[in-house]
């Protein structure tokens, strides 16, 4: 009886292992079933969060951009349209344990071989009728910065950026040579306001134009054109000021902008405010410019400018003892075309672009010539094309011409009319890398002067690097 009873308890735990080892593998299955729910759960995660932050970061040291800027931005990558409305959108409040502690620093080395015919292309350019300014600035100095035949350092350009806080971004740039230093830019811009809008303040370059708000680096052509060298000076329109810009909230880009700065520009708002001329509290110079871009796709992007200045502006000529005060205006338009190829490094990009300014200056004789009318009406333009001809290799000409309208009246002479000046410049680029280029320009000049029509030619081979962390350019 004993050995049945044993038999049969055998049998049975026998005939009960099979399905506990069932169960265990039932169970072993579900589990890997979850764990396989969560990883793929973890991969899309991980996935959203990358689109995310490629959306939100800008790397701007990044290889990309194919655009032949020395630094280009990675917005470039962006469809066209995008890349433009991006440009002047805010990156977003910086991540609280970042903000004031990360400093971005770059450095732009910037020189050229330079050679020029004759009195020199330089030279002829500050003798231009109509546009000739022989007065210095409110400190009695008078600017050269003109290239000289042989080896150039334009300068050295230090720039430094960092996002403050949540609420506030700042930049600086400073230009040193040989000379010394100067302060190109020196930006607070807030990050956070509502309804679209921006406000800048501090030594900023104005957003009229095009041209202006770009520093020399991130040109097309190793030098900026006729129309803005002898309207705006060698620095463009740099003041310390204010802008507010609104971004409206369209399914097109359009942008609004409007800057309140002292007027210290040389040769269109300079007030010296010394006795005979009277004195002008600041601000003096006020301006004005909408940007307007329509949705053209992914390969294709167009944006217009209109601009407009008003400020007050001073002259004194020390050897004739006389001087004037009134106002200068100025009124201009702009447009950019690009086409993105969608090829490497450029191949197949092309460009055209083009900028018209008008200036209209009212002032009027103050002691010996009170009262006397001191006008000049000046316009000029300027026409460029670049075209990405290989990976790497752009090619690009420009045309300039200043003075279609071009009469002055003063107390001494009346009533002048000049001729008009022009100029052709062709200049091909090699990007050896996103940070390294060389560019090789040559043009001809045909300048009128008060003595008579001259012409000059000019060539430059340029050498250029960047290093460091370098902000994302304009589009």
């Amino acid at each position: 009886m004993a050995g049945a009873a044993l038999f049969l308890i055998t049998t049975q735990h026998l005939e009960a292992q099979p399905d506990a080892d069932a169960l265990r593998l039932q169970k072993l299955e579900e589990e890997l079933k979850a764990m396989r729910q969560q990883i793929i759960q973890l991969q899309e995660q991980h996935a959203r969060e990358i689109v995310e932050l490629k959306a939100l970061i800008r790397p701007s040291g990044a290889a990309a951009a194919d655009d032949a800027q020395p630094m280009s931005s990675p917005v470039d990558r962006l469809p066209l349209y995008e890349s433009l409305k991006r440009s002047v959108i805010p990156t977003g409040s910086a991540a609280a344990g970042n903000t004031g502690i990360d400093l971005d620093l770059a450095v732009v080395l910037d020189g050229a071989l330079y050679h020029t015919s004759g009195e020199g292309a330089p030279h002829l350019r500050g003798k231009t009728a109509g546009f000739g300014h022989g007065h210095n600035d409110e400190d009695g100095h008078h600017h050269d910065h003109g290239p000289h035949n042989g080896f150039n350092l334009r300068h050295v350009e230090l720039g430094f950026s960092a996002e403050v806080d949540p609420y506030f971004r700042a930049w600086t740039t400073v230009a040193v040579d040989e000379d010394g230093a100067e302060l190109e830019e020196a930006v607070i811009q807030t990050t956070s306001l509502p309804y679209g809008l921006t406000l800048s303040g501090g030594k900023l370059k104005s957003g009229i134009g095009r041209i202006n708000r770009q520093h020399s680096h991130n040109w097309d052509f190793w030098d900026q054109p006729l129309v803005y060298e002898l309207l705006f000076g060698a620095h463009g329109l740099a003041e310390q000021g204010a802008q507010l810009t609104w971004l409206a909230p369209t399914s097109f880009y359009l942008l609004f902008g409007a800057e309140a700065f002292n007027g210290a520009n040389e040769n269109l708002f300079n007030v010296i405010g010394e006795d005979p001329l009277p004195q002008h509290d600041a601000p003096r110079l006020w301006t004005g410019f909408v940007k307007y871009g329509p949705d053209l796709g992914d390969r294709n992007a167009l944006q217009f400018g209109l601009s407009a200045l008003s400020g007050r502006h001073q002259v004194w000529h020390e050897d004739e003892d006389e001087g004037a005060d009134g106002r200068t205006f100025v009124y201009g338009c702009d447009f950019v075309y690009k086409y993105d190829a969608k090829r490497t490094h450029g191949a197949g990009d092309f460009t055209v672009q083009g900028e018209y300014f008008f200036r209209n200056q009212d002032l009027t004789g103050v002691d010996s010539i009170a009262g006397e009318p001191w006008t000049h009406e000046q316009d000029g333009y300027y026409l460029q094309t670049l075209y990405g001809f290989r990976p790497r290799w752009r090619a690009g000409l420009r045309w300039d011409q200043v003075g279609l309208t071009n009469t002055s009246t003063t107390p001494e002479h009346g009533r002048e009319r000049f001729d008009d000046s022009r100029r052709l410049a062709a200049m091909l680029v090699w990007k050896l890398s996103e940070f390294s280029l060389l560019r090789l320009q040559g043009g001809h000049g045909w300048y009128a002067l008060e003595e008579g029509r001259e012409r000059a030619w000019e060539i430059a081979l340029q050498w250029q690097v960047t290093f460091g962390k370098h902000a994302a350019h304009d589009f």
